[in-house]
């Protein structure tokens, strides 16, 4: 697992070196998760995405409903079995291509 310290950082690793899934325990702050989404929607073969937010609105009004690909929201705090079995369903939906 590798973390990154910002969105940017966070895009150039899914550009360069795409991983199996990403994780996002997403900030207070408006950032373009959508456009950050459909990156990893179009990698090839697509990245899986978990976002994991504090914020007290749903996955559409923080502008994180999927554009393509896979991807789940979870409200924090979020258990480390609900992180586990998120995750595991995001990369058994990829790996069938389920999108």
């Amino acid at each position: 697992m590798e973390a990154a310290g910002s969105l940017k950082e966070a895009a150039r690793r899914v550009c360069d070196d795409p991983p199996d899934a990403v994780i996002v325990s997403v900030p207070p702050a408006r950032l373009p998760w959508a456009q950050f989404q459909r990156l990893c929607a179009g990698r090839r073969p697509p990245v899986p995405v978990l976002y994991e937010s504090c914020l007290e609105e749903g996955a559409l009004e923080a502008s994180l409903a999927p554009a393509g690909g896979t991807a789940l929201f979870l409200a924090k705090p979020a258990s480390q079995a609900a992180l586990r079995q998120a995750l595991a369903g995001l990369l058994a939906a990829a790996r069938t291509g389920a999108a």
